[in-house]
């Protein structure tokens, strides 16, 4: 496959322009080509460089593979997803529940808008945002969601949503910062804005090394650690009040590397387990966590 790259000059959250190689990784999804990841020396952060440009980035989310698009269910690891999702979505609009004022919530990164319609059921006034033309076509037919192209983010009026959830979207992100700030814009005074995100620093991710399903190259631009996701929103005046675990992460992410290295599906399931039993709530070490943000108070 013929790459556009780009070259990232400066750390996406301290801007220094100092950095090392820490790793290179197959995209397993598309190309089976090579990527490396670097590592900011001033503030450690770890990010995709060089990276694919924004106008082809398409052509690597084109797997059946990439679930949230596609919706399939071929296979045992996909059958596997797909039991789990329709619980962990229950679990994630109780979350959303937790922090809501009048039930206004924007999903950024929507897919197929499974998520949205539940809480759709759940009497929430919803909107979503996806970039993926058929994955939006999908959301509005299937489960009648009003979803919109990304670029709609910038339309939105200011102060607008009590939530804005983004389920492991936030590493696809280009225009990191900017939109960052956008997303404080339409935030309302008290809402939240919840990011999932893979945590480089899980036992599962530190196991499999460069065959981590969770790097997800190219179309994973950043790889954070929770220091990382603490840094970058307090520069925007934007402070994490809670922090939560998605445990299921652990035994998916393990059972696809296991497939990466050909390995078997047992160990994946066990390598899973291992990476929950050494992570807690002081150590912040799960294979996927969920940040609960907020505007920080003197903002």
């Amino acid at each position: 496959m013929e790459h556009q790259l780009r070259n990232i000059e400066k750390c996406p959250i301290c801007g220094g322009d100092s950095q090392q190689h820490f790793l290179e990784a197959e995209d397993h999804n598309v190309s089976n080509d090579s990527f490396n990841i670097v590592e900011c020396n001033d503030c450690s952060f770890r990010f995709t460089n060089p990276i694919p440009k924004e106008e082809t980035i398409g052509d690597y989310y084109k797997s059946e593979n990439y679930v949230s698009h596609s919706g399939t269910k071929k296979g045992l690891i996909n059958t596997l997803y797909h039991l789990v999702r329709s619980r962990a979505i229950k679990q994630k609009e109780r979350l959303a529940s937790k922090y809501s004022g009048t039930k206004q919530i924007l999903d950024i990164g929507c897919g197929t808008g499974d998520f949205l319609a539940y809480c759709k059921s759940k009497k929430w006034n919803t909107l979503g945002l996806e970039p993926d033309k058929s994955a939006r076509k999908m959301a509005i037919h299937n489960n009648l969601i009003e979803a919109k192209p990304l670029n709609h983010l910038y339309a939105v009026e200011e102060n607008a949503f009590d939530v804005i959830s983004m389920w492991h979207v936030l590493e696809h992100v280009y225009n990191l910062n900017e939109d960052i700030e956008q997303y404080k814009k339409i935030l309302k005074k008290e809402g939240v804005l919840i990011v999932a995100v893979p945590n480089c620093s899980s036992k599962d991710a530190e196991h499999y090394k460069s065959n981590w399903a969770a790097y997800d190259l190219p179309i994973h631009l950043y790889h954070f650690r929770p220091d990382n996701i603490k840094q970058l929103f307090a520069k925007h005046g934007m402070e994490v009040v809670e922090i939560l675990p998605m445990k299921y992460d652990a035994y998916y992410i393990s059972m696809i590397s296991e497939k990466y290295k050909e390995g078997n599906i047992l160990s994946g399931f066990l390598n899973g387990l291992k990476s929950n039993l050494a992570a807690n709530a002081k150590n912040n070490k799960y294979s996927s966590q969920i940040y609960v943000i907020k505007h920080q108070k003197d903002v």
